[in-house]
């Protein structure tokens, strides 16, 4: 239907030619997609949730693979508690200012062979710039009772991430605990 200036408001033939197409039919071609993800990233939120869940796994495998790595990832203020890491289990508050240092437990601490995600972290948005996360995790290590085995470690993880104007995202906080699988089934 035109309007006062002559515009329609009636979609386009080239909009109901899109409409038509099956959802997922191809891969969308914008810079608001990430990681070969389908999903369209064309908001700021959807955006910050997707770089939360992509920093989250990138510093995972950081600590994995190396965990002195791991510090590139680290805003210069960060706070940590993290028995999965530090020496003995301890889930001692960690900091710059603490003894041992975050850097420090990164530097020394504790080897795993692999991580996993149990479903996806959930994501909340603490400001335009910053996002928060919680989510399950495993842990693996190689066991000292079987010859080539592992140890699965439960636990369950909450992150908070910042990005920089130079639009990195760094680890401000995290905060991560051993879960008993043993209580979910008194539960159910």
């Amino acid at each position: 239907m035109p309007t006062a200036l002559g515009l329609t408001n009636e979609p386009s033939a080239q909009t109901q030619k899109q409409k038509q197409k099956p959802p997922g039919s191809g891969p969308h071609v914008s810079p608001s997609t990430t990681m070969g993800s389908n999903e369209r990233l064309d908001t700021i939120s959807k955006r910050n949730h997707a770089a939360a869940r992509e920093m989250e796994t990138l510093l995972w495998r950081a600590l994995v693979d190396d965990p002195d790595t791991a510090r590139e990832y680290l805003a210069h203020d960060a706070v940590m508690i993290n028995p999965l890491l530090c020496p003995r289990a301890s889930s001692q508050p960690l900091s710059g200012d603490t003894d041992p240092k975050v850097q420090d437990v990164l530097e020394r601490g504790q080897r795993y062979t692999g991580f996993r995600f149990h479903g996806e972290p959930l994501v909340v948005e603490v400001g335009l710039m910053a996002v928060a996360l919680v989510y399950r995790m495993s842990l693996y290590k190689l066991s000292r009772k079987s010859k080539g085995g592992q140890k699965e470690i439960g636990a369950t993880a909450s992150s908070t991430w910042r990005q920089t104007a130079g639009a990195d995202w760094l680890l401000c906080a995290q905060h991560v605990q051993f879960c008993d699988d043993e209580e979910d089934d008194d539960y159910e």
